[in-house]
């Protein structure tokens, strides 16, 4: 069995930072949309700007499937509040970056 894998279709500048759409293609084949926004302050706080943004994103992303899975992950989430509710999270990026 696969697991799920996430693509990134879009990056924006927000005025706080970035907003990325990105394609979720779940391990029974399914594709879901989804948002992801962060801002400058919580990619600093994450890697210390030494890892680009969209890398962070990807590994938010990741997490937040671990954490909410197929038919539960939210359309639209922001870093910070993945900060919040996923135990962890800060170590768990700066693992992956």
């Amino acid at each position: 069995m696969s697991e799920p894998s996430i693509q990134i279709d879009g990056e924006h500048e927000t005025p706080n930072g970035w907003l990325y759409t990105l394609t979720v293609t779940w391990d029974d084949g399914k594709t879901t949309d989804h948002e992801i926004t962060m801002a400058w302050v919580d990619h600093e706080h994450l890697v210390g700007g030494s890892v680009s943004p969209s890398l962070v994103a990807i590994s938010a992303g990741k997490l937040a499937l671990d954490h909410f899975g197929q038919g539960q992950m939210p359309p639209r989430c922001d870093v910070a509040n993945l900060r919040r509710q996923i135990p962890g999270f800060d170590n768990a990026i700066k693992a992956m970056s």
